[in-house]
């Protein structure tokens, strides 16, 4: 009994120091290549290096569903592989220990980092990926919109070389184009406050107009003002709206059921968001299948040769997979197949396929 547990510790020390080194190459890596695109755009708009290099590091978590299954994908082959090299796993299977003893240590590894991945780093990492957008909105899409949900509906902000409007409205139609039961608070580039206005309900006819209907003008030492109709410029419409919504990937996992709720409650479609939330709940399953998928290729001895085709041969099926599994997802997003089928049924899948290989190699 204490010679297995010597045995765990050291499988699970070697498996994670080879995901540790593995991960950091990587996100340096993916930095790299992110900071020289950064650079390229902004070749033109004389942004600070260093703005560049911070919103590299910025932009890492978004990245995060690529590298982290090619880590514990390349992180269980290497672990296997060095172990096959020192001839140490043919001891441990003369020993008597099981291919599901010695992957075992791998799958703890997974499952405990995927959990401290969405329990504790997800928030952090949804925090990054706001501050991203906002500095690429500052920067290269030169906008300053922002827009946000809460219990008190639909907020907006918009600014344009004159004025900066904030808006709330306690509801959103997606047929009509309309925004309902309307705030809207108009200040000058100075922070100073010029009016409100408070209307049923406001028609988006393009990106430059919108139609107040039935309402109240509320100016700086002026009587307030009732309009039957009133129209403002604003450059903003409701496709403009619905494109720059807050993405899901920016939403702490904690806040997610209560911002799909009141998403909902506003008159927002919630599908992409609800998708986004069982991905959250199925992505150590993902990792897990690219645990079992590098252990799959690596647990037997091969020559360097044969090990340099299978993690070819491994990269290609992970990439294979990421992409059925993102053309799944997306059909999930448009309503055209079920949440659970957009979601789930990838990993599961591949997981069964994995586990009834491994069988097969254990049975000889």
């Amino acid at each position: 009994m204490l010679k297995n547990k010597i045995i765990l510790r050291y499988l699970i020390k070697e498996n994670f120091l080879s995901f540790l080194i593995i991960f950091v190459f990587s996100c340096l890596l993916f930095i790299s290549i992110d900071l020289i695109e950064l650079i390229r755009r902004g070749s033109s708009k004389n942004i600070e290096f260093g703005i560049l290099l911070k919103m590299s590091i910025l932009h890492i978590p978004s990245l995060f569903p690529i590298i982290l299954p090619t880590v514990f994908l390349l992180s269980s082959m290497n672990t296997y592989m060095m172990l096959n090299k020192n001839n140490e796993l043919s001891v441990l299977r003369a020993s008597g220990f099981s291919i599901w003893s010695l992957i075992f240590p791998a799958l703890i590894n997974v499952m405990l980092i995927s959990a401290i991945f969405i329990l504790l780093f997800n928030p952090i990492f949804a925090f990054m990926n706001i501050k991203f957008k906002n500095y690429e909105s500052i920067y290269f899409k030169g906008s300053s919109g922002l827009y946000s949900i809460s219990q008190t509906g639909l907020w907006l902000r918009e600014r344009n070389q004159f004025f900066e409007y904030v808006i709330n409205a306690k509801h959103y139609s997606s047929q009509e184009k309309e925004l309902k039961e309307v705030k809207i608070f108009k200040f000058d580039l100075s922070n100073k406050f010029l009016e409100r206005i408070d209307t049923e309900n406001v028609k988006m006819i393009n990106d430059k107009l919108w139609v107040l209907n039935n309402g109240y003008r509320l100016e700086l030492n002026k009587p307030p003002q009732k309009f039957d109709q009133m129209e403002i410029e604003i450059n903003l419409d409701a496709n403009k709206i619905e494109k720059n919504f807050r993405p899901p990937e920016t939403i702490s996992f904690w806040e997610l059921k209560k911002y799909i709720k009141n998403l909902e409650n506003s008159g927002f479609s919630v599908r992409k968001h609800v998708i986004y939330k069982n991905y959250l709940y199925s992505f150590p399953l993902i990792l897990l299948s690219m645990v079992l998928l590098g252990c799959a290729l690596s647990i037997k001895k091969e020559r360097i040769k044969k090990n340099i085709g299978k993690i070819i041969l491994g990269i290609i099926i992970g990439v294979l997979f990421h992409f059925f599994s993102d053309l799944v997802k997306t059909l999930g997003q448009t309503g055209n197949i079920n949440v659970f089928f957009a979601v789930w049924s990838p990993p599961l899948i591949l997981n069964l396929f994995l586990v009834s290989t491994l069988i097969h190699i254990e049975d000889g």
